[in-house]
């Protein structure tokens, strides 16, 4: 390490490596920190096209499915499927995956190869925006769930069971940039840090299953009538009011990492469980099961609010750390 003028700090690069990445005098070097405040050096900034090849043979359905988001998650941007014959039945599975995934198009197809492109740039992969928009969907799957049993209303009850895969398709795109985060250190623009990414991924799949919760009732409030008892639905409009403001508040001390009022929200939350766990005395006998199965989904949606709220203290304490550190 040397020091020139006042305030300069020099140190050489070693000659191998320079001569390695083609570095001379005049070349644009880029620096970037990570976390722990170590310094990385790279003559090239530009996005790498990450391509994979699939020999599927005669895989389908669910193990198809399961390959390609496989690659999709591993943030392969090209995903070249390949067999000696592509049957109608692999080619409208892969229709069917990349319809659920945001980003990837079907760009070739061919009777022995179908070429899968991703068109959404990194620049365009916002961690906090999604969370948002995952957080609205699931905010809204909740409330119409619980007003779809509440009314009976099989419409509204099929909308949210819909909805559910759009609540897929964002968590997917979340822990798909998380993998972004991790290889190149940053995504442009955002400069999240890996600690806040994966606590952000961490959120989205807390808020994927409580939407799974959602869909759950859904599907009860489509196929039965539960609640023809008046006090059962006083006590579950009640509760799907405040569950609107739980959802919000978890996500937004999240995102402002603010551990005070998230302790202050698990507290809260604890005593709505022991609400929702009285619900069932409130329920109808000959509809017992279901009543049970709302209860127990409404608990774990709360249970999935308060992990979220965990989170929030954890990273909290997580970058105070780095903080600290740097």
């Amino acid at each position: 390490m040397q020091r020139t003028g006042k305030s300069t700090y020099i140190v050489s690069l070693p000659k191998n490596w320079a001569t390695k990445n083609g570095v001379c005098a005049g070349s644009i070097i880029f620096i970037t920190q990570s976390d722990n405040g170590a310094l990385m050096l790279s003559t090239d900034r530009s996005e790498r096209d990450l391509k994979a090849k699939l020999e599927i043979g005669d895989k389908s359905g669910e193990v198809l499915i399961r390959d390609i988001i496989g690659c999709y998650l591993g943030g392969y941007r090209t995903i070249e499927v390949t067999s000696s014959h592509i049957s109608s039945e692999q080619k409208r599975d892969l229709r069917q995956i990349v319809n659920k995934l945001i980003g990837p198009e079907i760009l070739e197809e061919t009777i022995s190869k179908v070429v899968i492109q991703d068109l959404l740039s990194s620049e365009e992969l916002q961690a906090q925006q999604a969370l948002k928009r995952i957080k609205t969907v699931v905010k809204s799957m909740i409330q119409d769930s619980l007003t779809a049993l509440i009314n009976c209303d099989k419409d509204l009850a099929e909308d949210v069971i819909q909805r559910d895969n759009d609540v897929d398709r964002l968590n997917l795109l979340i822990s798909r940039q998380f993998t972004e985060i991790l290889r190149s250190g940053s995504v442009k623009q955002e400069m999240l840090s890996s600690i806040t990414a994966f606590n952000y991924m961490l959120a989205a799949s807390n808020l994927e299953r409580a939407a799974d919760h959602a869909h759950r009732i859904a599907d009860i409030a489509y196929h039965c009538d539960v609640c023809s008892n008046e006090k059962f639905s006083d006590e579950l409009s009640r509760l799907k009011s405040e569950f609107e403001g739980l959802v919000d508040d978890s996500i937004t001390f999240l995102l402002q990492m603010d551990s005070e009022r998230a302790n202050e929200l698990i507290e809260k939350i604890k005593i709505i469980q022991n609400r929702v766990q009285s619900l069932t005395n409130l329920g109808i006998i000959n509809r017992e099961s279901e009543i049970r199965v709302v209860t127990s989904s409404i608990e774990r949606i709360s249970d999935y609010i308060m992990n979220i709220c965990e989170l929030t203290i954890n990273l909290r304490h997580a970058t105070a750390d780095i903080a600290k550190v740097l």
